[in-house]
């Protein structure tokens, strides 16, 4: 399955409490923090409240 590598590049302090969390269910848990997620249908829509917070690039698996 794909891996999404996701970096928080924008502050959370000042949003709203839910995008805050998100970015915590996330992994997230520092400014600048880089977290390997899979790629499901779940994480995209996390992904999708915060997206102005962060920067999501695609990895390949190295099986």
């Amino acid at each position: 399955m794909p891996k999404l590598e996701i970096t928080q590049v924008r502050s959370g302090i000042g949003q709203q409490g839910v995008q805050r969390r998100t970015l915590e269910a996330l992994g997230i848990r520092r400014h600048q923090q880089s977290v390997i997620q899979e790629d499901t249908p779940a994480i995209r829509g996390m992904i999708r409240k915060v997206e102005h917070l962060v920067s999501v690039a695609e990895i390949e698996d190295q099986e």
